[in-house]
């Protein structure tokens, strides 16, 4: 499943078993990663706010293949403009929804319903905060 899939399933699942399962069953390193991304609150991606983005017409990568490209974008210590554009070709070059979920997490603002920084802790416990 893709990341946009599986964040899709938690917000349609009924109750945080259900949602916590989900998880589970599709648990990757790139899924921990947005969690980390939205929920951690020590970490931030120093991009500017609310960057401008055209999405592909074909998904070249996907999402699983992208997040490792962030770890440079939560240091600081890239140029503004070089670190906004690299986020920006993240964006474009990856599925419309999955960028649309990884832009939220950034921002520290991924909107699924359900989905807290208690049902992470509940899911993974201090694995990933």
């Amino acid at each position: 499943m893709e990341i946009y899939e599986i964040l899709d399933a938690v917000h349609e699942a009924y109750g945080a078993e259900a949602k916590s399962k989900i998880l589970l069953d599709n648990d990757c390193l790139a899924l921990r990663d947005i969690m980390k991304i939205n929920f951690d609150d020590k970490l931030k991606i120093y991009v500017s706010k609310k960057i401008k983005w055209e999405s592909g017409e074909t998904q070249k990568v996907n999402l699983k293949e992208v997040t490792k490209f962030l770890v440079p974008l939560s240091k600081g210590k890239i140029e503004q403009g070089r670190a906004d554009a690299s986020f920006k070709a993240m964006l474009e070059q990856i599925h419309p929804k999955d960028a649309e979920y990884l832009e939220q997490a950034v921002y520290k603002n991924l909107k699924v319903k359900g989905l807290t920084k208690r049902l992470i802790h509940n899911t993974w416990g201090n694995r990933i905060l």
